[in-house]
């Protein structure tokens, strides 16, 4: 497993908060919810026949901040919301989630000055009190945070924090109390982090013997566990969690088996500057991130809301930035996620900085910046040489159907490859190979295709692109049903590669099974065009004529190709001819895709 200061601690776990799940459910329902509380009227903010539109009402400004914060835009959400306050100076529900807001957005400063003016008015919530407790703590003051921690009411947020809380201002005083650090895994993972810090291996020993293998913590958090215990010389549990990392995660066996053989030479492997916890401050930072990563499935709000005051604590906290720009991605806000990668401080992480200049040009591609996204690449490849970007560039060339230039890319990469390519860059064959089949370079495209499965035999994509380009051709076809009713049975719930199938079946002539597999090809995706021109050709073929003009006037209404549509069009007017078969309306690459969804955090 290759390291690098952003791998990200995702503890795949729900969130223990034994006796308040009723309170914390309250405070997400509250935060993603739309009403606003009021005592006054809900009146013009301003009548400034200069304003674009002089009659800026309360009520307008609060719905325009709510779809800004849906559609993820907290900036925005919070500037409304701001702007609301001076009309509405008494609504404690206003001034709360604009607190949040502004912390979510990043304006700490603006969320400490209205929890100062919540706590005031006597309002029993914890979360402004939390806000307020973090400025003591990141001021060194943990004497004060530990006072401020037993005035803060219990609910779901602070009984999940307060321990962690009080567990790092009293390691700032110089004191392990780990007591309350046992309910969940990230307790569990700070109690050790606080143990390490203060080089107590008292303490560091009886937490070793607990079983974390039973518990849900991702790889790598199991593996700094298991450094922690290495470099305290508890050898046992080291080994023993290092043997379960390697028997469960194949990626990381070449690091976790180097670690293995300084154990067992009597060597402990030294730890990185990015593994050890710098101060209580550099803790309870990692503490709110490690929240923010638990919450990031289901309350993604909160998640921002516990990353941004993680980057409070500590500026330089990678993991965070990684995490907030990956939540912008997925809500499609490319300049707010580029922002916050450009922001990482990769320092001298050579591998660090190559990731994030490469998740930028991904984030400008999808952005619609092509040329941009090509400028980063190039650049990269020319300062560092790295194969994995010249494969970027050439995806990036695939994707906008510029297969000429794709193909130079790929053939680029492969040089670097001293054409001698790799397991390790099995994609590489398999996205030239798509590409020669597009420039209708058969011959090479079956070599590269052959290529891949060779090192990937039960890949269902690649059985999928091989066995439809076969199909499609009409050659080989007993051997193309076969590869791909394999890849079904891998994904049984793919509606493109069962759509594959149905169309080797009709090829093979086999048009009962060929109408029975595109029925469900299109219950999985019933919108796709060429999925039903495919049913439609099929049901020709068994005399149900009427259901065949009825499907392939359903996937002209679906295409956006006219020449598919007029090809569509025609066979609804004539049917399909008695002899011949019919050539998909589209190629097979959408059927053979590898996900390429939103950009995914930086790989640990």
């Amino acid at each position: 497993m290759k390291k690098s200061s952003t791998a990200l601690l995702l503890l795949t776990t729900a969130l223990v908060l034994t006796g308040c799940k009723e309170n914390t459910a309250n405070f997400f329902a509250w935060l993603a919810g739309d009403r606003l509380e009021s005592d006054g009227e809900l009146s013009s903010l301003t009548d400034d026949p200069n304003e674009p539109y002089p009659y800026k009402t309360i009520s307008g400004s609060y719905l325009a901040g709510r779809y800004a914060q849906s559609t993820y835009d907290w900036n925005e959400a919070y500037d409304y919301m701001a702007d609301i306050i001076p009309a509405d100076p008494q609504n404690l529900d206003l001034k709360k989630r604009t607190m949040v807001l502004s912390m979510g957005a990043g304006h700490p400063d603006q969320a400490f000055k209205l929890a100062r003016d919540i706590v005031k008015t006597g309002d029993p919530g914890s979360l402004p009190r939390l806000f307020l407790m973090l400025e003591t703590f990141k001021a060194g003051k943990y004497s004060e945070a530990l006072k401020e921690i037993d005035n803060v009411p219990k609910d779901g947020i602070s009984e999940f924090i307060n321990p962690l809380i009080r567990a790092w201002a009293k390691a700032g005083l110089g004191q392990t109390d780990t007591t309350d650090l046992g309910g969940n895994v990230v307790h569990l993972y700070h109690a050790i982090l606080v143990a390490d810090y203060l080089n107590n291996n008292d303490a560091l020993k009886k937490l070793s013997e607990r079983n974390y293998t039973q518990l849900s913590l991702a790889p790598r958090s199991l593996e700094r566990i298991a450094d922690i215990f290495a470099r305290h010389k508890l050898v046992t549990p080291a080994q023993n969690l290092y043997t379960y990392i390697r028997n469960t995660d194949p990626d990381s066996a070449a690091d976790i088996t180097a670690k293995v053989t300084l154990l067992e030479k009597g060597e402990f492997p030294a730890a990185s500057k990015d593994d050890v916890i710098q101060s209580p401050v550099d803790g309870l930072s990692r503490a709110l991130f490690d929240m923010a990563s638990v919450l990031y499935t289901e309350y993604q709000d909160s998640a921002r809301l516990f990353s941004q005051m993680s980057l409070y604590l500590d500026p330089h906290n990678n993991d965070a930035r990684v995490l907030l720009g990956h939540m912008a991605a997925q809500y499609n806000r490319y300049d707010e996620a580029i922002a916050y990668y450009q922001q990482i401080d990769a320092g001298d992480d050579k591998d660090l900085q190559l990731k994030i200049q490469r998740q930028i040009a991904e984030l400008l591609e999808r952005s619609d910046r092509a040329d941009e996204a090509v400028a980063v690449l190039r650049k990269l490849v020319k300062d560092t040489g790295d194969v994995e970007t010249q494969i970027q560039l050439g995806d990036l060339e695939r994707r906008n159907e510029d297969y000429a230039s794709a193909l130079k890319e790929y053939n680029k990469a492969f040089v670097m490859l001293n054409n001698n390519v790799p397991q390790d860059y099995w994609h590489l064959l398999y996205a030239r190979g798509m590409t020669n089949e597009r420039l209708k370079n058969w011959a090479q495209a079956e070599t590269d295709l052959k290529g891949a499965l060779a090192y990937e035999p039960d890949h269902p994509y690649i059985l999928n692109y091989l066995g439809y380009s076969w199909a499609d051709q009409g050659i080989n076809l007993d051997k193309a049903a076969e590869m791909i009713g394999r890849a079904v049975r891998l994904r049984p719930d793919d509606g493109y590669i069962v759509d594959s199938l149905g169309w080797v079946y009709f090829r093979m002539q086999k048009y009962k099974d060929a109408a029975d597999t595109l029925e469900a090809a299109v219950e999985l995706l019933p919108y796709d065009p060429t999925i039903n021109d495919h049913l439609g050709d099929a049901y020709w073929r068994v005399g149900r004529k009427t259901e065949a003009r009825f499907q392939w006037r359903r996937a002209a209404s679906f295409s956006k190709d006219p020449v598919e549509v007029q090809s569509i069009d025609t066979k609804i007017k004539t049917g399909l001819p008695d002899t011949a078969h019919i050539v998909p309306t589209k190629p097979a690459e959408k059927q053979a895709r590898v996900g390429e969804d939103a950009p995914a955090p930086l790989k640990q």
